[in-house]
């Protein structure tokens, strides 16, 4: 196998060690910190790191140091899978976090069920981390399908009923076209038009497809370069048709669109990060800058940070003994209703849900969202 790169961040390292037990809390991490999805994927792990320095500077967990050890996966599934297994196999993690995209995230997942190993808030929406229980899986954002929802339920508001769906070719982009018809059901609607979404498109093709079926609303599954291309290409027809996106890369798309955001619909799983409330954004953003006074907030940093909120609260379940699996995986489905100050989550030994939040932003010209 061949040498990868990869990174460990070792969160708090610059405290006395003194303050804790000799015995750590290791968890594993396989995330993009680099290729397309880099931004999001460090922005993830800052947002993490941010709340496991914070409980690290309280004297830890039980008196234990969190260490989070990240590999890069670049995006890739592959990788995703072989990192999951270094980070089981040989540095012994407790649980492997905070991954992110669907296909990287079920790679993962695959390993770490495998390993009877917990997979905790990895950053996907795909219907595989719900549509059956497993005991070692526990998502923490809201899936894609009661985002699919949101964005059906708010172009028939506006009488926009001409839907397009973009998907992955793909097992998961496939269940996300069937998910997105049974959204459609649910207002007496029949999809327009449903077009595979290849990771380099013919943007140009796509935009007259759409505007050949009058469309008036398209959104996506998949990557969100090649939907930003398929808005650009649109947008030079003079297309009429409105574009919505799931929240997977909400601020990189709009950076990328620029001025063409403008309108860009997105649902989000978390609250706006740059609010004065719920009481969780403001400690989200306290934390943020502790450890880094010159850290834009964002989406993909708060959903880093409420995911390490949540595992923490299942190591504090747990118990006071040297943490374990098993423990864990009990220690989460211990929370029940969790409310973590305005997002909350629901975990039992019958079924790992948890949160239901999903809520929708608008992209400004400028390159904001308003709430």
């Amino acid at each position: 196998m061949r040498v990868k790169l990869w990174r460990s961040v070792l969160v708090g390292c610059c405290l006395a060690s003194s303050a804790f037990a000799a015995e750590e809390i290791v968890l594993g991490q396989t995330v993009a910190l680099s290729g397309p999805m880099a931004e999001h994927g460090k922005a993830i792990q800052a947002g993490a790191r941010a709340y496991f320095s914070r409980i690290n500077a309280d004297g830890g967990v039980h008196g234990r140091r969190i260490v989070l050890k990240s590999l890069d996966d670049g995006g890739d599934a592959n990788r995703a899978a072989e990192n999951t297994a270094r980070l089981i196999d040989q540095e012994r993690v407790l649980a492997v976090f905070a991954g992110a995209e669907g296909g990287p995230c079920i790679a993962s997942m695959k390993v770490a069920i495998e390993r009877k190993t917990p997979l905790v808030a990895c950053l996907a929406g795909a219907a595989e981390f719900r549509e059956s229980y497993n005991r070692y899986v526990f998502p923490v954002r809201a899936g894609h399908q009661l985002e699919f929802e949101r964005l059906v339920d708010t172009a028939a508001q506006f009488g926009q009923f001409r839907m397009a769906f973009l998907h992955s070719d793909s097992e998961t982009g496939r269940k996300h076209l069937a998910n997105v018809r049974k959204a459609l059901a649910r207002h007496q609607l029949d999809l327009t038009k449903a077009i595979v979404l290849p990771a380099k498109p013919d943007a140009e093709a796509i935009a007259r497809e759409l505007r050949e079926a009058k469309v008036d609303v398209a959104f996506n599954h998949g990557s969100y370069a090649a939907f930003a291309a398929v808005i650009t290409a649109s947008r030079k027809l003079g297309a009429a048709t409105r574009f919505m996106a799931v929240n997977s890369g909400a601020q990189q798309m709009v950076r990328l669109l620029a001025g063409e955001a403008q309108g860009l619909v997105f649902t989000q799983v978390v609250p706006f990060p740059w609010g004065v409330a719920p009481p969780v954004v403001r400690e989200y953003q306290r934390d943020l800058q502790a450890v880094d006074a010159a850290a834009d907030f964002s989406f993909s940093s708060l959903e880093g940070y409420l995911s390490a909120r949540v595992l923490v609260a299942g190591l504090q379940q747990a118990g006071t003994a040297t943490p374990n699996r098993e423990a864990l995986v009990n220690g989460l489905e211990k929370l029940g209703q969790y409310d973590l100050g305005g997002y909350a989550v629901s975990y039992s030994p019958r079924q790992h849900l948890g949160s239901s939040f999903v809520d929708t932003v608008i992209a400004t010209r400028d390159g904001r969202f308003v709430h």
